[in-house]
């Protein structure tokens, strides 16, 4: 199954009319790899995320893997603890990195979890990411206007 898949499978699991920013930082990452969507999907219901019966059912799974999932509940359950540490991050390797990376923005709302053609066999995931993008043009545009307003007025030499 692809990744759209599984993340159809999760949220219609969770049988809540939208997801916030959380469910879909964790949806997102609980869907990266199939046979972790069908233990991840177990443990989910209207009430919401069970990750204590996730990482149970996942003991046996490689380690990267199980710091996704440890990543996952985090995003999701803020005050979580979560042993990955900075260097467990940058070891996670490709695709794990970047998609924690991209989980990481979902979780602040500044990208979007989309599912076009969700209604057909082969479903398509897409991230929006134009509330980032923004944040990128308004910033910039705030550093602009400060970096104008601390250049001093040409002052005359003296003897002039």
């Amino acid at each position: 199954m692809t990744q759209a898949q599984n993340y159809l499978k999760l949220e219609a699991q969770l049988r809540r009319p939208e997801l916030d920013a959380s469910y879909q930082a964790a949806l997102y990452l609980l869907s990266t790899d199939t046979e972790l969507t069908n233990a991840a999907v177990r443990y989910m219901d209207n009430d919401g995320i069970d990750f204590v019966g996730i990482k149970k059912a996942t003991q046996g799974f490689d380690e990267h893997t199980q710091q996704l999932i440890d990543v996952a509940h985090n995003l999701f359950s803020w005050n979580s603890a979560c042993t990955v540490t900075p260097f467990d991050f940058s070891r996670l390797g490709y695709p794990m990195m970047e998609q924690a990376c991209k989980a990481i923005y979902i979780s602040t709302g500044q990208v979007k979890v989309q599912i076009q053609d969700r209604d057909t066999p082969h479903p398509r995931m897409e991230l929006d990411d134009s509330a980032y993008q923004q944040t990128i043009r308004f910033t910039k545009a705030i550093e602009q206007m400060q970096a104008g307003m601390a250049r001093e007025p040409d002052e005359p030499e003296l003897g002039e």
